[in-house]
C-alpha cells in the first residue's frame, strides 16, 4: 500500500511540473510538524543542478582488455594500445557522459570508472574498491578459453552476498551489470555466433560482444550509456523513498518543461 501511495504521489508531483510558469522549478519539501510532503514553486534562479556520481567497476582476468575499454568508454583514449601494460591496483577515470535520457530535474552525471587490476595480488584492496559501487562491467577475452571460467569467480567475489562486502552490505544486482565478451584478434565468420554462452550466475547478465578493432554486433557503448541511465534512475527512486520515510526537510527539484 505504501509503495502504491509513493508512486501516485510522485506521479502527481511530476505532473504538476508541466503546469509551472516558465523558468520556475517545483520543490518538494517535508514539513517538520504534523504533516507530510508539500509542494512549492520558486523562480528558476533558486534551482540547483544536482550532481549524480555513478561508480562502476571494470572487472575481469588479466589481459582481458579492461584498460582499453575503460579508456574508450571514458573518452580518455579512442584507440587501443599496441603493447600490454599491467594495471597496478586500480585506475580511476572520471568523465561526464553526454546524451543521457534522464527526465525531470537538472542533473550533471559524473561517472567514475574503476579499472581494477586482474592480478589477484591486489585482492586485499578489493573491499575498498567495491565500497559504494553502483554497477559492474565484467570483461573477458573471447580468444582466451580459460577466462570465462575465471570470470565466474570475479562475479561471485563482487556480486554475491558471500563476496568481498559480506552479508551486511547489499550486493550489486545483475541488472546493474554488463558482460563484455571482448575481441582483439580478427574474427572469422559470424561474430554473433562466436559469442560464448555464459554459464552459472553470469547467465542472468546481458552479454555484449565488444571490440575496438573490428565491428561488433551491437552499439555496446550505447548500451553502456543505458546502464548508466538505469543506475541513475534507480538511485533517484531510492532517494525519493528515503526522503518520504524521513522527517528531514530538503529539496527535490523538478524543472518546468515550458
Amino acid at each position: 500500500m505504501a509503495s502504491s501511495w509513493r508512486s501516485q504521489f510522485f506521479t502527481f508531483w511530476r505532473t504538476c511540473a508541466t503546469f509551472l510558469p516558465p523558468n520556475h522549478s517545483l520543490i518538494l519539501q517535508r514539513q517538520h510538524r504534523g504533516g507530510g510532503p508539500h509542494l512549492r514553486y520558486y523562480p528558476k534562479e533558486a534551482e540547483m543542478v544536482v550532481e549524480e556520481r555513478v561508480k562502476i567497476l571494470v572487472l575481469g582476468p588479466a589481459k582481458a582488455g579492461k584498460t582499453c575499454l575503460a579508456d574508450y568508454l571514458s573518452n580518455f583514449k579512442d584507440t587501443p594500445s599496441s603493447s600490454y601494460k599491467e594495471t597496478v591496483g586500480v585506475r580511476i577515470l572520471d568523465y561526464e557522459p553526454e546524451g543521457l535520457n534522464l527526465p525531470g530535474r537538472s542533473v550533471k552525471v559524473v561517472v567514475e570508472l574503476w579499472d581494477v587490476s586482474g592480478n589477484h595480488r591486489y585482492q586485499s584492496c578489493w573491499p575498498a574498491v567495491a565500497h559504494e559501487a553502483n554497477g559492474i562491467i565484467y570483461v573477458f577475452n573471447i580468444d582466451q578459453k580459460t577466462q570465462l571460467a575465471e570470470l565466474e569467480l570475479w562475479h561471485k567475489t563482487f556480486s554475491s552476498p558471500q563476496g568481498v562486502l559480506g552479508q551486511e552490505t547489499p550486493h550489486i544486482k545483475d541488472d546493474m551489470c554488463l558482460v563484455f565478451a571482448h575481441r582483439s584478434s580478427p574474427p572469422h565468420g559470424n561474430i554473433k555466433a562466436q559469442k560464448p554462452r555464459l554459464t552459472g550466475k553470469l547467465q542472468d547478465i546481458r552479454c555484449l560482444a565488444t571490440s575496438l578493432d573490428y565491428s561488433a554486433e551491437t552499439n555496446w557503448k550505447g548500451e553502456f550509456d543505458k546502464l548508466i541511465t538505469h543506475i541513475v534512475l534507480a538511485k533517484r527512486q531510492e532517494e525519493e523513498n528515503a526522503f518520504l520515510n524521513s522527517g528531514m526537510d530538503g529539496p527535490l527539484p523538478v524543472q518546468s518543461s515550458k
